[in-house]
């Protein structure tokens, strides 16, 4: 593989890898479980996901990388080596990395995610905003001097950008996105309906029944865990558009930052935005009815790509291929030395 570079989408949920002319080669759970005692990492990805809220004695799973940043970088460096490898399998060559970070990353934050990046087996790393990658993977052309609305809602943090040229009019990251709205489940099924659940099932019935608006024809699930008051097992059947006054309050605060973006930008780059689609990438842009509720909020058509939740990786490797055209802007790659890794 001599030669690859590759994307990197380092998301709080999945870790997204592609390879400049094969596309994305690698998307998994970015959960790692370890031994307690000795900290060595047992499982990755997949397996670590569905073991979380399962764990055995002695065993815990984390998120090493939670909105961009890096909360444990041993796990994170372990498990970015576990994907990087399982990519690149036994090439002794190391490669180039254009990663995502979200618009708001301190340097600090950069250079631990360069540092873990280049321990895990990059040769240098180039970070990239997210929404810039999620433009790009949308298929917006990095020359093309245009602007366009870019929002990447992931389950960390929703970054959002006004792109034009290859960079970035106007950013801003809101730290409200999928994990939330987990969590916002998990608090009305125990307010609501006594019921204690874990993550894994409020992520599941968000995944099935979840909206951003009201369905006409309403649909049910069952949630499943333990009473509050008993601890003995309970089922309750849940409504998508009760899902739907749960999740609410934290849309109307994604929809209320997009508003304040729009206030800060040039009348002629509204007007290019005007002319086209407000672009919605990310996990959490699967939502039901996400779009309609953001189109009918800003009376504009809004486009949510193929595989959104890829759009970040795929516009990391296009980053690669077009890195000429970003290096005016400051966009260069990063080796061992410039950020005195570990």
């Amino acid at each position: 593989m001599f030669g690859y570079d590759l994307g990197i989408d380092l998301g709080t949920s999945s870790v997204a890898i592609s390879v400049v002319g094969k596309g994305v080669v690698l998307d998994e759970p970015s959960y790692v479980a370890y031994d307690t005692e000795s900290e060595k990492v047992l499982y990755c990805g997949k397996r670590a996901y569905f073991l979380q809220g399962r764990e055995p004695n002695g065993i815990s799973v984390i998120q090493p990388i939670l909105g961009g940043a890096v909360c444990d970088y041993s796990l994170a460096q372990q498990m970015l080596r576990h994907f990087i490898s399982k990519v690149l399998k036994k090439s002794m060559f190391r490669p180039r990395v254009a990663a995502s970070v979200p618009s708001s990353s301190t340097d600090v934050e950069k250079r631990i995610l360069i540092s873990v990046l280049i321990s895990a087996g990059a040769r240098s790393v180039c970070l990239i905003e997210e929404p810039l990658c999620a433009a790009f993977g949308a298929g917006v052309d990095p020359s093309d001097p245009t602007g366009v609305f870019a929002i990447d809602i992931g389950a960390g943090t929703t970054d959002m950008a006004v792109v034009s040229q290859g960079s970035m009019s106007q950013c801003e990251t809101v730290k409200i996105a999928g994990n939330d709205f987990d969590e916002a489940i998990v608090k009305f099924l125990r307010d609501e309906h006594n019921l204690l659940t874990g993550p894994r099932m409020a992520e599941e019935i968000k995944k099935n029944i979840g909206s951003a608006v009201y369905r006409a024809a309403d649909v049910v699930t069952y949630a499943k865990g333990s009473d509050v008051q008993t601890g003995l097992p309970k089922t309750v059947e849940i409504s998508g558009n009760d899902i739907c006054d749960c999740l609410k309050p934290l849309l109307n605060k994604i929809v209320d930052e997009i508003k304040n973006m729009f206030e800060r930008t040039s009348p002629q780059l509204v007007a290019d935005i005007t002319n086209g689609n407000l672009i919605l990438t990310g996990g959490t842009a699967q939502l039901y009815g996400i779009d309609t509720l953001i189109s009918k909020a800003l009376d504009l058509p809004v486009a949510i790509p193929s595989n959104p939740n890829l759009a970040v990786s795929k516009g990391c490797e296009i980053a690669l291929k077009k890195l000429r055209i970003l290096d005016q802007y400051g966009y260069t790659f990063k080796t061992k030395e410039e950020v005195r890794t570990r």
